[in-house]
């Protein structure tokens, strides 16, 4: 399926093509035109310099597809406003070829991107918000699985978690893979919801 470039600059846009490959990328250059041609889970990199992108409907738009908010003055308090609209992802719309390219594919995979920073931020603010929860999940963890919960309750990033539980940090990452398979998540954030 094409990816969806909303953006007036074409040399954003060249970069964008550049890193995903030409074939798979169509520029449009207004959300009516989004909107209208948009298909059902399709991906698209906005461009958040464009001229009132506000004005969207962007809750309808990030409900019919994948939608990445790309902004060159990234800014956590836009990442969160983004992410409320339903936004599957937020990064710097001038990130690398690699990191594009893993932006992509994690929002293609059904998971959710955000910056280092802004994970951390919203999963502390996720842990402050949700419910205590009945706990029953914690029938399903082993004890390790737990503290890792606990860990990313407050943010903390992988190699954090290791560094705090003294175990390596592909231990961590394994930890994680086993509760997202566990609870039926594709990523830190789902889980942390999941779990309430």
């Amino acid at each position: 399926m094409k990816i969806l470039l909303l953006t007036l600059s074409e040399a954003l846009a060249d970069t964008w093509r550049a890193a995903l490959g030409p074939g798979r990328c169509w520029r449009v250059a207004d959300t009516a035109t989004l909107a209208s041609t948009l298909e059902p889970g399709q991906t698209v990199l906005v461009d958040l310099a464009m001229p009132a992108v506000d004005a969207a409907n962007w809750p309808a738009l990030c409900a019919r597809a994948r939608v990445v908010a790309l902004s060159s003055v990234p800014d956590n308090a836009e990442g969160v406003a983004w992410l409320g609209r339903g936004a599957a992802g937020y990064a710097h719309a001038y990130s690398t070829e690699d990191v594009l390219c893993q932006v992509v594919a994690t929002v293609e995979g059904g998971a959710s991107w955000v910056g280092r920073e802004l994970l951390a931020q919203l999963c502390r603010q996720l842990a402050g918000r949700l419910p205590a929860g009945d706990g029953a999940w914690r029938d399903k963890v082993t004890a390790r699985e737990a503290e890792v919960v606990a860990a990313l309750r407050r943010g903390l990033s992988n190699k954090e978690i290791a560094r705090e539980l003294s175990i390596a940090e592909r231990t961590v990452k394994a930890h994680l893979s086993h509760l997202f398979e566990k609870f039926g998540v594709e990523d830190r954030l789902q889980l942390l919801i999941k779990l309430g």
